[in-house]
């Protein structure tokens, strides 16, 4: 089985401690049933294809990588801890998809000062 991707990688910082880390999906949606669509008559699956209704054009817009960077606003990739709360204080609605923060290299022996503490509040 392949290791997983980080959705995000970036830095924690408590204090005047920095970490590298990367943030993962906590879940998979691996196996996960999913269903196609068939045409009743040929039995062939249908493919869905998005296209201009007005003139059925399906062209293409090609975009240059710094035009994308362009778009992206600017961030240091640094996440600053504060405060931390109780997790009844926490609103539902952020826990729709669960994920978890890692240690990258050379993160290790920060994040373990970060997860210890945590643990004894």
């Amino acid at each position: 089985m392949a290791s997983p991707r980080a959705n995000w990688k970036g830095h924690i910082r408590f204090g005047e401690v920095t970490c590298p880390v990367a943030l993962f999906t906590a879940t998979s949606s691996f196996e996960r049933i999913s269903f196609n669509i068939l045409n009743r008559k040929t039995g062939n699956r249908v493919r869905r294809e998005f296209v201009d209704s007005e003139t059925g054009n399906g062209r293409c817009v090609v975009l240059e990588p710094d035009e994308i960077a362009s778009a992206v606003p600017d961030s240091d990739k640094t996440l600053s801890i504060t405060a931390f709360i109780p997790c009844d204080e926490i609103d539902d609605v952020y826990f729709d998809k669960p994920y978890y923060l890692a240690p990258q290299e050379m993160g290790e022996e920060a994040f373990a000062l970060l997860r210890d503490g945590m643990k004894e509040a």
